[in-house]
């Protein structure tokens, strides 16, 4: 009877011990699912999207340069005007693609629901609302649209100063093409990665 009763109590501490484990596994493998689905929506929804975009405004960008080249009104002052457009858009794209990737490290599960409901309705299911849309959750969140704010404004004054000394074409597109490009590059290794 004895033997009986410690063999269970070894079963039951070993059932026990097994309970405490399981949870951790889990918990980083829905983790790192998150991770890879979260990786998947800014490789399908942002950054498809992101290349053609970066080359077509870096063509009309500098096709306005390149006008103004052959127009023999190309100086070194719209020179170093289209230069700082699209330093100062490249300096917006790695801003914004730092913070994605502080979104994949941090709360990944933010992104990876938004894959999830994207997923869904591409096959007419019906998604469960479970989670709050208030976006992620994360410390330093309600400073995320001052900078965003202050981001696009300083965009919209300096492409506003070289409005009038470069083509409006280069003005408005040479800032777009640094974002779409910087955010390319920063984010390659998603195209690269198996």
């Amino acid at each position: 009877m004895l033997a009986i009763g410690s063999g269970i109590v070894i079963i039951a501490a070993k059932l026990e011990e097994r309970k405490e484990r399981v949870p951790k596994i889990v918990t980083a493998r829905r983790r790192e699912d998150e991770r890879e689905r979260a990786r998947l929506y800014l490789k399908s929804r942002l950054m498809l999207p992101t290349i053609p975009l970066g080359m077509v405004t870096l063509l009309a960008g500098y096709g306005d340069m390149a006008l103004m080249w052959m127009q023999d009104e190309l100086t070194p002052r719209a020179l170093m005007g289209s230069t700082i457009l699209f330093f100062s858009g490249a300096v917006w794209g790695w801003g914004h693609a730092r913070y994605e990737r502080y979104l994949v490290a941090v709360c990944p599960e933010h992104l990876a629901r938004k894959q999830k409901i994207l997923e869904a309705a591409k096959d007419y299911k019906k998604t469960r609302r479970d989670a709050s849309p208030a976006g992620p959750a994360h410390p330093g969140r309600r400073f995320v649209p001052a900078v965003y704010a202050v981001g696009i404004l300083a965009q919209f004054v300096v492409t506003g100063y070289y409005l009038g000394q470069i083509g409006a074409y280069a003005a408005i597109f040479l800032p777009w093409a640094g974002y779409f490009n910087a955010k390319v590059i920063a984010w390659r290794e998603l195209f690269t990665r198996a």
